[in-house]
């Protein structure tokens, strides 16, 4: 592991990934706003895949952590790489917190240090896939501990995590995280940036769709524009019209991509998401597919978990 710093104080950490394409994928911290990936590649042929997911809600008896697992293991099969955009966890069953439900509590985290008890339970089951989750940002949920509670979950997990050895990086609420391809017989570098920010605003109808555009203004320059929040999953394009110094024009495909959630709230028959006509939500997360381009740049490819 490489630290340095820059001038502004802020540590910037470069971590070794395991093997890819026979080389390995490092991630480097620069600014508390940006995580770099720089993905090796020894032709246009090859691809990296990575398992985007938010509102995981891990520590509520209504996620669906099988699945959840699930799909952590499909992403180690084909040796792809994780982020979580917030909610990671519920955080709810404090005792001085008005949503509490005794319905609403895993039994191991029955205790007078419940937070202790979610933090340390939390960090155990994402420990296998440590190697491999790059990044965890804050949702409402963990920045609501913070605010009330002076506790900061994603921190404490975090910490736990690297003490096994874990790379992940605790991120915050929005950032960016830019992909960067370098090909290893110098056929030139491939650029790739998601702006995610954890979400504002929702849509019964719309299913937060119309965020996308609002987004795209908070970033213009993102290829990728990621909310969670709303628990909706959807994949929207959102081409736009480019030009080159030399005058040449083209139709870049650029994504609003909002990544679902793992917490099936919606009941047979009765309670808040009943009470609230809140929609059944489609379960997972999304598949995003990155390879670099002969012509310049890199194809995004997305679709959902199953």
């Amino acid at each position: 592991m490489l630290i340095s710093r820059d001038a502004g104080g802020i540590t910037a950490r470069l971590l070794s990934q395991p093997l890819h394409n026979g080389m390995a994928i490092t991630t480097t911290r620069l600014t508390p706003e940006l995580l770099e990936v720089r993905i090796p590649y020894n032709s246009f042929k090859d691809s990296t895949t990575f398992l985007l997911a938010s509102d995981i809600h891990l520590d509520n008896p209504k996620c669906d952590r099988k699945l959840f697992l699930q799909h952590l293991d499909e992403c180690r099969a084909v040796n792809g790489k994780a982020l979580f955009f917030g909610d990671v966890m519920c955080l709810m069953q404090g005792k001085k917190d008005r949503r509490g439900s005794k319905g609403d509590i895993r039994p191991e985290h029955l205790g007078g240090n419940y937070f202790d008890l979610v933090f340390r339970e939390s960090a155990d089951l994402l420990k296998p896939y440590g190697d491999m989750i790059l990044m965890m940002g804050d949702g409402n949920h963990e920045t609501a501990v913070l605010n009330n509670q002076e506790i900061d979950p994603l921190e404490n997990v975090v910490r736990l995590m690297r003490n096994d050895g874990a790379v992940t990086e605790h991120m915050g609420y929005q950032g960016f995280v830019r992909f960067v391809f370098e090909c290893s017989t110098g056929g030139g570098v491939r650029r790739c940036v998601l702006f995610f920010h954890h979400g504002a605003w929702g849509g019964i109808v719309t299913k937060g769709t119309m965020g996308g555009g609002r987004y795209s203004q908070i970033a213009p320059d993102a290829d990728i524009v990621l909310n969670g929040h709303n628990h909706e999953r959807t994949m929207v394009a959102h081409p736009c019209y480019r030009i080159n110094d030399n005058g040449k024009a083209w139709i870049e495909q650029r994504w609003h991509l909002q990544t679902g959630t793992y917490k099936q709230e919606f009941g047979a028959v009765g309670g808040w998401a009943i009470e609230r006509i809140v929609m059944p939500k489609s379960l997972g997360g999304i598949w995003l597919t990155l390879q670099p381009r002969r012509r310049g740049g890199v194809d995004i490819t997305c679709r959902p978990t199953v």
